[in-house]
């Protein structure tokens, strides 16, 4: 008690003397506060508390000062204070006026340095010892018994990465570092951890057969440290982000995480709803599952759906995990949402042209056409056209879809055995082949397929078919005019040009292989009759010439 007395008559007496000092001055000059932030920083970061600076009789002033040069704080009598190059300044007159926060706006944050620190600051927040127009108040939490916080342009303290930075006045004023306790379980170890069935319908349902884990918090990593609830299937996972269970690792991403208050991550997951059925005595669960009502899962273990398929055919759908039978051929287990378990299993059918030849095309004559089971439930049947020609059909995959590489068309469709029929409709079809018995006579559908799609081929050429008989290899070529190495040979190597024969409807180039032919067969006939009168008329003209010579020679002979 004395000491409170004896500090209340101190501060007393240290009033009392500046008042008598501002009275005998009054009439001799002014009293000013004479300071600068370098040598004294509460020059620049007091509030206006009174006897925190030292002050000056200014005898031959009458004014006060303030000024900010190169961001350090100055006060003090009017002449003596510096102001070349001062970004503010200002002048008074009367005593002690040169007090308080300057400039006004001046950006105000909480000092504090160590293990007194990590908690949130009770005092007042100073003004920053160096004023910068573009200043931040940071809190830099190093661990639970070492943080820091202040004016980023004081440069005091090298700030880690994790530190956080705020532009308003007291800003930093946040808890450095704090304990998250969480909610863990694991539903493949016990029950209890996806639904409380007694609180489904209170409006806030939390599940309460749970263990409890702890973390420590720093500020900066929120995002870092969290209570965490996983779910897949019939899996569900509860717990602290520090303590994630090595399976789960690879569904970081897919975790639902939340850091606002203890026990945060104990929500209970929404009931599920499924479809429950069986064709064996309910046919729409196989032809029609959508007349079929889905509805809401009884037990609080259910929070998936499954749909098998067995080996008569049947199809049975219902909540939970699939069954084990061993006439089950396949199955599928879902948690997308309500009555996720209503897709179908889907078959394509499956073939290329390269192996099945031209009927996996023009399905005209289809052959060698298998039926694939999709590995994906309600998985698209496809069928795709490629630039070099080939068309294949077959289930949608990660390596068959619109998106593979070098697609010319293509065409998607939901349910099983939809991919069929001829494609692309849009591509001029022609006979392509070469020679062998099946180019000779034509059946329809035999060879036709698309023409390929070739590169920089302009968008207004008329595509055309074309057919000759080459009179190099002897046999019958059939193909695209948009082949420019095939339509080369046709004009080169046909008799004439008018023997390269192009049309330009589907399939059109069907002449029959005589007809091809014939004109190159009747020209060859010609040229070997012309050869045969030739050759009758030089032996003419070599008898001819002998006898010339004979007569000749007689007469030599007689004359000599």
């Amino acid at each position: 008690m004395r000491g409170l007395q004896t500090n209340r008559h101190s501060s007393f007496h240290h009033l009392l003397l500046l008042f008598l000092v501002l009275l005998r001055y009054r009439c001799f000059g002014i009293v000013c506060y004479h300071c600068d932030s370098i040598a004294l920083p509460e020059c620049s970061q007091t509030l206006g508390e009174v006897g925190v600076l030292p002050y000056k009789e200014c005898a031959t002033e009458l004014t006060c000062a303030m000024s900010i040069v190169d961001s350090i704080t100055y006060r003090g009598c009017g002449a003596e204070t510096p102001i070349i190059g001062a970004t503010y300044s200002k002048t008074c007159s009367t005593n002690l006026c040169n007090a308080g926060v300057y400039p006004p706006g001046r950006l105000k944050c909480h000092h504090c340095a160590g293990q007194e620190c990590v908690a949130a600051p009770a005092s007042k927040p100073k003004p920053c010892r160096y004023h910068l127009e573009e200043d931040q108040c940071y809190t830099d939490v190093i661990s639970s018994s070492d943080a820091y916080r202040g004016c980023t342009s004081e440069q005091n303290h090298t700030l880690s990465t994790s530190a956080q930075l705020c532009e308003i006045n007291g800003c930093n004023e946040e808890q450095g570092a704090w304990t998250q306790v969480c909610a863990t379980c694991d539903s493949a170890i016990g029950r209890g951890c996806k639904i409380d069935l007694f609180q489904v319908n209170t409006g806030r349902c939390n599940v309460s057969l749970y263990e409890e884990c702890q973390q420590d918090v720093l500020l900066g990593e929120q995002e870092d440290k969290y209570c965490f609830s996983f779910r897949r299937l019939s899996r569900v996972v509860r717990g602290c982000s520090t303590k994630i269970p090595t399976d789960l690792e690879p569904y970081v991403e897919q975790l639902e995480k939340c850091n606002t208050s203890d026990h945060c991550n104990a929500g209970c997951i929404t009931q599920q709803k499924c479809f429950t059925c069986n064709s064996v005595d309910q046919e729409l669960c196989r032809t029609n599952i959508t007349a079929i009502a889905n509805s809401t899962c009884s037990s609080a273990e259910a929070s998936s759906c499954f749909s098998c398929e067995y080996s008569n055919w049947s199809i049975q759908r219902g909540c939970g995990a699939p069954p084990e039978n061993p006439q089950i051929t396949k199955c599928y287990e879902c948690d997308e949402g309500a009555g996720c378990n209503s897709k179908d299993f889907t078959r394509c059918y499956q073939c290329s042209t390269d192996q099945a030849g031209a009927g996996c095309a023009n399905w005209e004559s289809p052959g060698e056409i298998y039926i694939e089971e999709c590995d994906e439930p309600a998985a698209p049947c496809v069928v795709v056209s490629f630039n070099n020609a080939t068309t294949a059909r077959g289930c949608q995959k990660s390596d068959f879809s619109c998106a593979s590489a070098n697609v010319a068309s293509c065409r998607l469709c939901e349910g099983s055995f939809c991919n069929k029929g001829s494609f692309p409709e849009e591509r001029l079809w022609c006979h392509q082949c070469r020679g062998v018995q099946d180019c000779e006579e034509i059946s329809r559908g035999q060879t036709a397929m698309p023409c390929p799609a070739r590169a920089n081929e302009p968008e207004d050429q008329e595509l055309a078919c074309l057919e000759y008989f080459d009179i190099n290899s002897k046999e019958i070529v059939r193909g695209c005019r948009s082949n420019p190495e095939l339509y080369y040979e046709c004009l080169l190597r046909s008799n004439h040009f008018d023997s390269c024969r192009t049309c330009h409807s589907q399939a059109c180039n069907n002449s029959p292989g005589r007809e091809l032919r014939a004109s190159y067969e009747l020209e060859a006939k010609a040229l070997s009759l012309l050869q045969g009168k030739s050759s009758a008329i030089s032996i003419k003209f070599s008898n001819a010439g002998y006898g010339v010579w004979l007569i000749f020679s007689v007469i030599y002979i007689v004359t000599c």
